[in-house]
C-alpha cells in the first residue's frame, strides 16, 4: 500500500541509451529500466526553468535520501543543437507580482500566497528572492496557511530542509504535511513522507490519526482500515489508541456503522477502554440512532463498568435519547447515573436546557435543571441565564426573580444577558413596574438594556402615559454611548405628538435630526400637523428645510 513505481537515476539510464542507440541507430530498443523512466517522466509536470544564468540542478539526494523525486525537480533547458558541454542560459521569467503581496503582509502569508499561485519563474527561484530566515515555526505557520496549495507544499518543503542547515523539520512540519497532502488526496506523496519519517524517527500515532483522517473524508474506507493493519511495520502498534483514532476518523465523517463493524472485528485482539465507546456513542448521536445507541451503551457498561470520567460517552448517549424525543427515558438513564457518581457535565445541561426552551417545554426544562441540582454540579451564569430564559418564556417572573436572586447567593453574578432576557420579557408583557424596577437594578450593576430594548421601553412608556420614563430611557440610551437610529427617534417623536406635547416633539426632532438621523415620511407628517394646528408652521419649514438638507448630504 502507498507503493509507487519509480524510474531510475539519470546515471544507469543514459548508459541504457547509449548502447542502445550504438548497436541499432535507426530503431533504438528501449530497455525495461528506460520504459519506466519514459513513463515517470510522461506523468512528471513540466515547470519552467528559474530566471537565473545558471541552470536550476536537480539534486538525487537531499537532506532526507530517497524522499525527493527527479519529478519533483525543475530541469533545465537545454538547446538540442549546442555544445552538450556548454551550460546554456535560463531566459528571465516574470516573478511575483508585488501588487499580491503588499509591505504589511506577513512573510508566511506571502510564502503561502506563492505556493498556492506559483509564478511563472518556479517556487524555488521566488522563494529565493525573499531572503526570508527559515526556522522550524516558519516553516509549520506557512503549512498551516497553505491548504489547497498541492504539490507546490512539498516543493517548499524540500526548499526549507536545505534553508534550516544544520537542523532537521520537525515532527509537528512533517504531520501538518502529510495531513495536507492526504486532504489533496495525494495519497503517493503522503506514504513517501511516512517512509522517510520513520527512517528520521519522527512517525507517530498522530501522523496515522491524519491518514485515517484523509482516507476517510475520500470515501476509501478500504485504505484506512488497511492502513490500520500495516501500522505495526512501520513502529506503530496497534493499540488502543490507534483504534480509537481510526473509529474517530469513521465517525466524524458519517460512518459510524462501519467503525462498530471494524469495531466488532478487533474487540477481541484489542481490548477496548472508556474513550472506545465514547467515540461509537456520539457517532450515534450524529446519525440519531438510537437502538445502536442503547446496544452500544449496555455493552460499554459489560465491558468497561461504570467510569466517573468519561462523561462524554453520557452527554451522547443521553443526548441521543433527547433527540429521538424520549425524555422520560433520558430522565431515568439519568437518576441511574446519579447514583453510580457518573453524570454527563455542565455542558450537557445547558444545551439540553436551552432545547426545551426553544421548544417551550417548560416541564422537561425543569425537569433537568432538578437534576443539574441534585447532581452537586454548580450551575455557571450561562445555565442560570438559560433556565431565567425558560422561565420567562412561560411568564414564570417569580421563579425567574427566585433565580436571580440565587445567583448572587451562590457567587454566580448575573450579566447584561441575565437582566436583558427579563427586561425583554417584562416589556413584552407590558409589566410597567417591574420594568421600571429591573432597569434600575440593572443600570446601577452596569448592565445597559440591549438597543431593541430601549425601543420597546419608550412605546410601553408612551402607551402607559408615562412621557418622562419614556424621555428618560432616551437619555439614558445616549449618555451610555449608544446611538439612535430612526426607528427609535420615530417612537419618541409621534408619542409626543400624540399627547399634543408638541414642543417636546419638535425639541427631539431638531435633535434627531442634528444627529444624522433621517426620519421617516409617516413621522414628519405627524408632527407637521401638529405644528401647523399649533400656529407654527415657520418651524416646522425650518425643521423640513434641515431634513432636506440632511437628505441632500453624502452617505458616509
Amino acid at each position: 500500500m502507498g507503493k509507487r513505481k519509480r524510474g531510475s537515476k539519470g546515471g544507469k539510464n543514459n548508459e541504457n541509451k547509449a548502447n542502445a542507440s550504438e548497436s541499432n541507430p535507426s530503431k533504438p530498443e528501449t530497455s525495461k529500466e528506460t520504459a519506466e523512466e519514459l513513463k515517470l517522466e510522461q506523468k512528471a509536470p513540466k515547470v519552467p526553468a528559474a530566471t537565473n544564468t545558471e541552470p536550476y540542478v536537480p539534486t538525487a539526494v537531499g537532506r532526507y535520501p530517497g524522499f525527493y523525486n527527479p519529478m519533483f525537480d525543475y530541469a533545465p533547458i537545454v538547446n538540442p543543437n549546442a555544445n552538450p558541454n556548454t551550460v546554456q542560459a535560463t531566459p528571465k521569467m516574470p516573478g511575483p507580482n508585488p501588487s499580491q503581496y503588499p509591505a504589511n503582509m506577513s512573510k508566511e502569508k506571502v510564502v503561502s500566497g506563492i505556493l498556492k499561485n506559483p509564478p511563472r519563474m518556479g517556487v524555488d527561484a521566488a522563494l529565493e528572492q525573499l531572503n526570508v530566515v527559515v526556522t522550524n515555526e516558519f516553516v509549520e505557520e506557512v503549512l498551516k496557511l497553505s491548504f489547497g496549495a498541492g504539490m507546490e507544499t512539498l516543493r517548499f518543503f524540500k526548499w526549507a530542509s536545505w534553508k534550516l542547515r544544520d537542523a532537521k523539520h520537525s515532527a509537528y512540519a512533517w504531520n501538518l504535511l502529510v495531513d495536507l497532502l492526504g486532504k489533496e488526496k495525494l495519497f503517493d506523496a503522503m506514504w513517501d513522507c511516512i517512509k522517510v519519517m520513520k527512517n528520521e524517527g519522527v512517525l507517530s500515532i498522530e501522523t496515522f490519526s491524519s491518514v485515517f483522517g484523509s482516507y476517510v473524508y475520500a470515501d476509501k474506507i478500504g485504505e484506512a482500515t488497511m492502513t490500520f493493519e500495516v501500522m505495526e511495520k512501520y513502529g506503530c502498534p496497534q493499540d488502543v489508541i490507534a483504534l480509537n483514532f481510526l473509529l474517530s476518523a469513521l465517525c466524524r465523517y458519517n460512518q459510524t456503522k462501519k467503525a462498530q463493524d471494524f469495531f466488532d472485528s478487533f474487540k477481541d485482539k484489542i481490548k477496548p477502554n472508556a474513550d472506545t465507546f465514547a467515540v461509537l456513542l456520539e457517532g450515534w448521536e450524529k446519525e440519531g440512532n438510537v437502538i445502536k445507541a442503547r446496544h452500544t451503551f449496555g455493552e460499554m457498561i459489560i465491558r468497561v463498568g461504570w467510569v466517573t470520567s468519561n462523561t462524554s460517552a453520557y452527554n451522547a448517549f443521553l443526548n441521543t435519547l433527547i433527540n429521538c424525543h424520549q425524555e422520560e427515558e433520558a430522565l431515568k438513564f439519568l437518576k441511574v447515573m446519579k447514583n453510580r457518581k457518573c453524570v454527563p457535565d455542565l455542558n450537557f445541561f445547558c444545551s439540553v436546557i436551552h432545547g426545551f426552551q426553544q421548544r417551550g417545554d417548560t416541564m422537561n426544562a425543569y425537569g433537568f435543571w432538578e437534576m443539574l441540582r441534585l447532581s452537586g454540579i454548580p450551575p455557571d451564569t450561562r445555565t442560570y441565564n438559560t433556565m431565567i430564559g425558560v422561565f420567562c418564556s412561560a411568564k414564570e417572573f417569580d421563579f425567574a426573580y427566585r433565580l436571580l436572586d440565587e445567583m448572587v447567593f451562590n457567587g454566580v453574578f448575573p450579566n447584561f444577558k441575565t437582566y436583558n432576557t427579563i427586561f425583554e420579557a417584562l416589556i413584552s408583557n407590558r409589566r410597567i413596574e417591574e420594568s421600571t424596577s429591573i432597569f434600575q437594578e440593572m443600570t446601577k450593576n452596569e448592565c445597559n438594556p440591549l438597543y431593541p430594548n430601549y425601543v420597546m421601553a419608550i412605546k410601553m412608556y408612551f402607551d402607559a402615559d408615562d412621557p418622562e420614563m419614556a424621555a428618560s430611557m432616551w437619555r439614558h440610551m445616549i449618555l451610555k454611548g449608544i446611538d439612535p437610529k430612526a426607528d427609535c427617534a420615530s417612537v419618541l417623536i409621534d408619542g409626543f405628538c400624540d399627547l399634543k406635547r408638541v414642543s417636546e416633539a419638535r425639541k427631539y426632532c431638531k435633535e434627531a435630526i442634528g444627529r444624522g438621523i433621517q426620519l421617516p415620511s409617516e413621522t414628519m407628517k405627524k408632527l407637521k400637523d401638529a405644528l401647523v394646528k399649533d400656529g407654527r408652521r415657520d418651524t416646522y419649514e425650518q425643521l423640513e428645510k434641515k431634513m432636506k438638507s440632511l437628505a441632500s448630504q453624502p452617505k458616509q
